[in-house]
C-alpha cells in the first residue's frame, strides 16, 4: 500500500471547468465537496474499472476504499453514492494510479479514456475534424479517421 508521503491530491483551481472543457464539471464538485482532497486517490481494479475515494489502510483486516466509480463521478456528480469497499471483497486487486491527478490537469477526461471511445457531456469540444479525419483537442493525443464502408443485405421472410 501507499505510504501517505507518495499520495498527490488534485489542484483544485488547475481541474476547474473554467480551465477548458476537458475538465468534468461533474468531477470538480465532486472533489470540491470532500474532506482531505490532497489524500483522494484513483484506483484501478483488475477488470479496469477506475475508482475513486480516500483509502483506509488502518483496518485489521486489509484496506478499504471509501469512494466510488469514477465513471459515476463523472456521469452523476455529488449524486453518486460513496460507500466502502475492501479490496479483497469488492475491488478485484486494485492499484493506485499515482500519477492520475497530474494526467488528469494535462488531458482533462483523456485521462479516464485513453481509447477515446466514451462519449462525454461536451464531447462536442472534444474533437476538431478536418476531412475524414479529427484530432482530440482536449489531449492532443489521438487521432480518428471515419471509415465508410456498405454492406449487402440478403433478406428471406416466409409469408
Amino acid at each position: 500500500m501507499t505510504q501517505a508521503t507518495e499520495i498527490r491530491g488534485p489542484d483544485v483551481d488547475a481541474i476547474h471547468p473554467r480551465n477548458g472543457a476537458k475538465f468534468s464539471p461533474n468531477l470538480h464538485k465532486w472533489v470540491k465537496a470532500q474532506t482531505r482532497q490532497d489524500q483522494l486517490q484513483v484506483l484501478r481494479d483488475s477488470d479496469g474499472r477506475l475508482w475513486i475515494g480516500h483509502v483506509d489502510d488502518h483496518c485489521g483486516d486489509g484496506p478499504w476504499l471509501h469512494g466510488c466509480r469514477l465513471i459515476g463521478v463523472l456521469c452523476n456528480g455529488l449524486k453518486e453514492p460513496r460507500m466502502a469497499y475492501h479490496f479483497k471483497g469488492h475491488l478485484n486487486s486494485p492499484e493506485v494510479i499515482h500519477d492520475f491527478w497530474v494526467q488528469y490537469e494535462r488531458d482533462g477526461r483523456c485521462a479516464t479514456d485513453r481509447q477515446h471511445s466514451t462519449l462525454f457531456v461536451g464531447d462536442e469540444t472534444r474533437w476538431q475534424r478536418i476531412g475524414d479525419t479529427r484530432q482530440c483537442t482536449w489531449c492532443g493525443n489521438a487521432s480518428q479517421t471515419l471509415r465508410r464502408w456498405t454492406e449487402t443485405v440478403h433478406r428471406e421472410r416466409w409469408e
